[in-house]
């Protein structure tokens, strides 16, 4: 009799046993699936967010190169039309501050997509930063002239830095045009370049319609615009690309770019590496040589 009570109550725990094992198995699954539930809504998110992105940046694309492009063949039309006309040499400057900006644009489409492949190698030389900024800002001639604005540059006379060149241009190209397109009519922009022990550091202020706070951590993904700095600038033309080339290849120079953006004063400031003058000795050396065997090579044909 008492065996058969005990086989009972272990009859009864072992089917407890199971209800609650099976009851947490089924628990399980169920947090399982909302996991996944969430991963899912997760990444259907991000493919609205990517189409949306894409969708804007096909507009961009067509409002940025068809609107200089009908603006040159306009010019070209009218200049034919008035040769000997003393307006031509208006239409010439017009249809130069087009090219430059057609110019610009493709260029940071290309180095976006360079940067995308991880196709950005440096090509170390000596730099004269003071040439260098010199010529970035002559390309803003026409806008500075146009919003009335200045340049306040302090610079060291024919200072030099090992860097790449080509990058450097891209990096000032892209901070510049920003300050220009959003600095106040009639103010000054503001360049300061120093070095110290082992960095150099390029500092961009302007005065115009701040950034604001929550925008940060966004600022230097690609496709986001300065819109949020002003709800007025919305005429503002860009691809939203300028400030993630900024930071990629700022970091590819062993560098790093901030920005601090307060009482209508937004400044950008980059921090980069010193190199050191053989890194340009060494790329001189390689293209003198690879010169020496290319000419080598031509002559034996």
């Amino acid at each position: 009799m008492n065996d058969k009570n005990s086989l009972d109550t272990l009859s009864d725990a072992m089917l407890l046993e199971e209800v609650k094992r099976r009851f947490d198995q089924k628990n399980q699954t169920l947090e399982e699936m909302v996991f996944l539930t969430k991963k899912l809504y997760d990444l259907n998110e991000k493919l609205k967010e990517h189409d949306s992105i894409k969708g804007e940046f096909l507009s961009l694309i067509k409002n940025v190169f068809n609107n200089p492009l009908s603006s040159l063949l306009n010019l070209s039309s009218m200049m034919q039309k008035n040769q000997d006309s003393p307006k031509t040499q208006t239409l010439k400057e017009l249809m130069d501050t087009e090219l430059r900006k057609l110019d610009f644009q493709l260029n940071n489409i290309f180095t976006a997509a360079e940067i995308e492949a991880g196709e950005i190698a440096n090509y170390w030389s000596e730099v004269n930063l003071e040439q260098l900024l010199a010529e970035v800002c002559e390309g803003f001639s026409a806008l500075v002239v146009d919003k009335a604005l200045s340049w306040d540059i302090s610079c060291q006379e024919g200072m030099k830095v090992v860097s790449d060149a080509k990058k450097l241009h891209t990096i000032l190209a892209n901070l510049l045009s920003n300050a220009c397109e959003y600095s106040f009519r009639g103010n000054t922009i503001r360049i300061r370049i120093e070095t110290q022990d082992e960095f150099f550091t390029i500092a961009i202020s302007n005065r115009g319609d701040v950034i604001e706070k929550g925008f940060k951590q966004e600022l230097f993904s690609r496709f986001k615009k300065l819109s949020k700095r002003t709800k007025a600038r919305e005429g503002v033309d860009g691809l939203g690309l300028g400030l993630s080339i900024v930071k990629a290849l700022v970091e590819s120079l062993d560098g790093e770019v901030d920005y601090c953006s307060s009482k209508e004063v937004t400044t950008f400031t980059l921090k980069l590496a010193l190199q050191d003058k053989s890194k340009a000795e060494a790329l001189m050396s390689e293209s003198a040589n690879e010169f020496m065997f290319d000419d080598a090579v031509m002559k034996e044909f």
